[in-house]
């Protein structure tokens, strides 16, 4: 089960209007016709199956949680990204994008927590970092962003409705996926206590 190849086929204002007047006049109606060329698409398409896969993991780990609230609550999320690409391109700074789609989301993330090596060196090294990055954190060098003290302005700058949702889509997401987390153990803590390794 998926979407079909071609869902619909938008015009432009212009050529719609155009095919609308041919059509309604009277002396070329039989005449009319248009034609469609599809072009080659390599954009990976999401199933129904795997939609429903998506976002049953994002409402139970909590995130889809989160966000839902916070957009309950009329809280424009993600307007700092545009903003600060619109920043940028005024300013001649290349934005690199680093961020991943839905397609690529999960494995991703599979990819990152898997015990191997590679990750591994990099989780060795990115607490060896910690200090560093820490200080610099609290101390930033000179030409470096504040990062502290513009996230001290932004708190600020938050309105108290941006705050409630917040603190609300928080306790929702954490709610939930704890007593997620304590369901999965319950059946092993259970089998613990009932052979003795454990106490109750």
């Amino acid at each position: 089960c998926g979407f079909p190849s071609i869902p619909l086929m938008l015009l432009t204002h212009d050529e719609g209007e155009k095919l609308r007047q041919l059509c309604q006049s009277n002396t070329s109606a039989s005449l009319v016709h248009a034609e469609l060329e599809v072009l080659p698409d390599h954009y990976p398409r999401r199933t129904l199956r795997l939609r429903l896969c998506q976002a049953s993991a994002l409402l139970l780990s909590g995130i889809g949680i989160l966000y839902g609230i916070i957009q309950c609550f009329n809280v424009e999320v993600g307007a700092e990204f545009l903003a600060a690409e619109m920043a940028a391109r005024a300013r001649g700074i290349r934005c690199a994008c680093i961020d991943v789609d839905m397609n690529q989301f999960w494995s991703r993330l599979a990819w990152a927590v898997l015990p191997h090596p590679c990750n591994l060196m990099r989780s060795l090294l990115s607490w060896l970092a910690f200090p560093r990055v820490c200080f610099q954190f609290l101390f930033p060098p000179r030409g470096n962003v504040d990062v502290l003290g513009s996230m001290l302005l932004h708190a600020i700058s938050f309105p108290f409705l941006t705050w409630v949702a917040f603190i609300v889509a928080g306790f929702c997401a954490s709610f939930v996926t704890n007593h997620l987390l304590k369901l999965f153990g319950f059946g092993v803590e259970q089998a613990g206590e009932s052979a003795g390794v454990v106490a109750k």
